[in-house]
């Protein structure tokens, strides 16, 4: 039984190009990324799955740096890149994080990954409905649901992303935030202002508590307002 998250990352992202490289502290915006997941209790091994073209090649340093595996796949057909990099892996159990998310919950993602082993679910998240923060998103499934998406999903929208054809075929068990609706909430990294007010974010962290976070923000918010 292997349980592997698969961070699928890239440089060619449309609106903000290089994004994942960009410095967050002391690491990039990937390495971040990669020293937060390495921390998820129950996982085994931590992949990122690279699309193969020189323009990627530096990720492969930057993620070797932090322990991670490497995968090199198809750049359009992500779910195709994501199914071989768990086949590598022989990994049995998936959770899927995505490399533009530096400031993801390492304890939500271990609560997300116990609620599914737990109960034996198939695909497991906590943004369907979506409460937490935008940036703390996380799902769980099964090898072969992932092997059955890999074999039947046609849509081009359902090989450009990885869970589409999954949300749709299996039942969805969702992981919802205690203390109400924060969707609202957006710490994920899309544009030049996402950058910005993340490593605002950041910078203000410092040593705080991750739960402070939110408190964090919505100062940030306010003085921004």
């Amino acid at each position: 039984m292997v349980n592997a998250v698969i961070i699928q990352t890239r440089m060619t992202s449309t609106r903000l190009p290089g994004k994942v490289m960009l410095p967050l502290g002391e690491k990039t915006v990937l390495g971040e990324v990669l020293t937060r997941c390495s921390k998820i209790k129950g996982i085994d091994v931590v992949c990122c799955a690279i699309p193969v073209g020189v323009e990627h090649d530096v990720l492969v340093p930057e993620a070797k740096k932090y322990g991670a595996k490497i995968y090199r796949g198809s750049e359009l057909d992500v779910l195709a890149r994501y199914y071989e990099a768990a086949l590598m892996l022989s990994a049995s159990t998936i959770m899927r994080v995505t490399s533009d998310c530096p400031l993801i919950n390492v304890e939500l993602c271990e609560r997300v990954l116990s609620t599914h082993l737990k109960n034996k679910r198939e695909f497991t998240c906590n943004n369907f409905p979506p409460s937490w923060p935008h940036g703390y998103d996380c799902e769980v499934f099964s090898f072969e649901v992932l092997e059955e998406a890999y074999l039947k999903a046609i849509l081009p929208e359902e090989r450009e992303h990885v869970t589409p054809w999954i949300r749709k075929k299996f039942d969805i068990h969702n992981v919802p935030n205690p203390n109400g609706f924060q969707y609202n909430v957006r710490i994920t990294l899309d544009t030049q202002e996402d950058y910005l007010k993340i490593s605002n974010l950041f910078e203000m962290l410092n040593n705080s508590s991750e739960k402070d976070i939110l408190h964090i923000y919505n100062n940030l918010e306010s003085h921004n307002a």
